[in-house]
C-alpha cells in the first residue's frame, strides 16, 4: 500500500479545504477540523442553528455551522480511528487501496454476495448410509481373523484396499450421482476395514460411529495416492496425470466436474474451494513409489493418519482412545521391522512414510479458514443431515 507524506499531499480537507492530514471520522480532513468535531460532536452546539447570521457556503464563523459542515462532509463519531494519534506523529496517511476487493478484503467473485439472499439448498440425507454401516458393525468382519498381533490382524483387512485392476473404469466427468457414490463407497470401505481391528470393535457404538464419521474422508485422500501408485506401477507408460479414486481412473487434464447441483457460482470459482485441500500430488506419489511400502506398512500408514486426525480433532476421550490404538500398532510395527524384516534401523524409512501423512493433515488444517469463508458466503448450497460427517472434507 502506498504511503504519502503530508507535505506533498494532493488531498485537501473536505471541511475547510486546507491541506489534509489523514482520514478522520471517515473523512479525509485536517487535524484542526478533526479536533473540532471530536470536541463538539456530542455537545449542545450540535442542536443549535447559525449563531452569527453571516455564514455562507464557503465560510463558517459560528460553531453550529462548522459542525454541520463536518457532518455534511460525512464525519461520524462511530468512525473514530484508533491509529489517529499515530498519523499525527508521523505526518503520513495512506492512499485509498487500488481496488474495492483489496479494501474490503474479499475475493472479487464474492464481493457483492448477499449472504441473506434466499438460496435453494440441496439436502443430502445420509441416514440410510449410517443405518447400513450400523449393520456392518453388528455383523463384524466378513471372515475369521487369526494372527499373532493386532497389526497382523488389521493387515488382513487390507484386501479391501487393494486396487482391482480388472474392474477399473474410465471417467471423464463427475456429476452429483458420481460424487455421492464416492462418499458411500469410502464410508463403507473404512467400516469394513476397521472390522479387522479388535480394539475398535471393543468400543461402544457411539464412539465407533464418531470415529467413522470423522475419518472416512481422510482415509479417502490417502487411498487415492495408494491406488494411483499401484496403477502406475502396473502401467508404467500411463499418463502421469492419471489418478485413481474408488474403482475409476481419470486423466486430470481431461476431467470435468459438474458443480451446478452444489453451487450457483461459476464452476471455476467453486473448484477453488473443492480443491483447497489438494496436496502436492506428484510429490506424494513419488515418495510412495520410492518406498514401495508393504501391506503391513500401508495398514499402519492408514491407521496412523485416521487415528491421529480424529484425536487432534476431538481431543478428550477420543484422543486417549486413538493414542492407545497407535501405541499398540506402533509396538507391533516395531516387531515387524526388527523380527520379521531384520531391520532394526528403520527410523528413516518410517519418517519418510510419516511425511506423507503429515502433508495430508497439513492440507486439511490450512484449508479451514477458506472453508469458513465458503460457509459464510454460501458458496456451496449443500446441506447435510449429519454435517459432522463432512467437516474437513472440503464440502462443509
Amino acid at each position: 500500500m502506498d504511503v504519502v507524506s503530508t507535505s506533498k499531499s494532493p488531498f485537501s480537507c473536505r471541511v475547510c479545504h486546507k491541506k489534509a492530514h489523514g482520514n478522520h471520522f471517515g473523512v479525509i480532513s485536517c487535524r484542526a477540523c478533526a479536533a473540532f468535531f471530536r470536541r463538539l460532536a456530542s455537545s449542545r452546539w450540535s442542536k443549535m442553528s447559525c449563531r452569527g447570521g453571516t455564514c455562507d457556503q464557503e465560510t463558517y464563523f459560528c460553531k453550529p455551522c462548522r459542525l454541520q459542515k463536518c457532518r455534511d462532509a460525512g464525519m461520524d463519531i462511530t468512525k473514530f480511528q484508533n491509529n489517529q494519534e499515530i498519523i499525527q506523529k508521523v505526518g503520513q496517511f495512506t492512499l485509498p487501496p487500488p481496488s474495492i476487493e483489496s479494501f474490503v478484503g474479499r475475493p472479487e467473485f464474492l464481493l457483492f454476495c448477499d449472504t441473506d439472499a434466499p438460496n435453494a439448498k440441496v439436502l443430502i440425507d445420509v441416514r440410510y448410509l449410517l443405518e447400513e454401516v450400523g449393520r456392518i458393525l453388528n455383523y463384524g468382519s466378513e471372515s475369521p481373523v487369526y494372527a499373532t498381533n493386532q497389526l497382523k490382524k488389521f493387515t488382513q483387512g487390507y484386501k479391501y484396499l487393494r486396487l482391482d485392476m480388472e474392474n477399473l473404469k474410465k471417467v471423464e466427468h463427475a456429476d452429483q450421482k458420481e460424487s455421492m457414490e464416492i462418499w458411500e463407497y469410502y464410508f463403507r470401505l473404512v467400516t469394513k476395514w476397521l472390522m479387522y481391528f479388535d480394539e475398535f470393535q471393543k468400543l461402544n457404538r457411539h464412539l465407533q460411529m464418531t470415529l467413522l464419521q470423522s475419518i472416512w474422508h481422510v482415509f479417502q485422500k490417502l487411498h487415492k495416492y495408494v491406488g494411483t501408485m499401484a496403477y502406475h506401477k502396473a502401467n508404467p507408460y500411463a499418463k502421469k496425470s492419471t489418478m485413481i479414486l474408488k474403482n475409476v481412473f481419470m486423466d486430470l487434464n481431461n476431467f470435468t466436474v459438474d458443480t451446478n447441483w452444489m453451487s450457483d457460482y461459476p464452476q471455476e470459482h467453486v473448484m477453488r474451494y473443492l480443491t483447497v485441500q489438494t496436496c502436492h500430488d506428484f510429490d506424494l506419489l513419488a515418495a510412495l513409489q520410492e518406498l514401495e511400502p508393504s501391506e503391513e506398512e500401508y495398514t499402519f500408514l492408514f491407521a496412523h493418519l485416521c487415528f491421529q486426525y480424529a484425536g487432534k480433532r476431538f481431543q478428550g476421550d477420543i484422543l486417549r482412545v486413538t493414542d492407545s490404538f497407535l501405541e499398540i500398532l506402533s509396538n507391533d510395527l516395531h516387531h515387524y521391522y526388527v523380527e520379521e524384516q531384520n531391520r532394526p534401523r528403520y527410523f528413516l524409512r518410517l519418517a519418510k512414510l510419516m511425511k506423507i501423512n503429515n502433508a495430508i493433515q497439513r492440507a486439511i488444517w490450512e484449508s479451514r479458514p477458506k472453508m469458513e469463508l465458503c460457509r459464510v458466503f454460501n458458496v456451496l448450497k449443500i446441506e447435510f443431515s449429519h454435517p459432522e460427517m463432512f467437516e474437513d472434507s472440503g464440502l462443509y
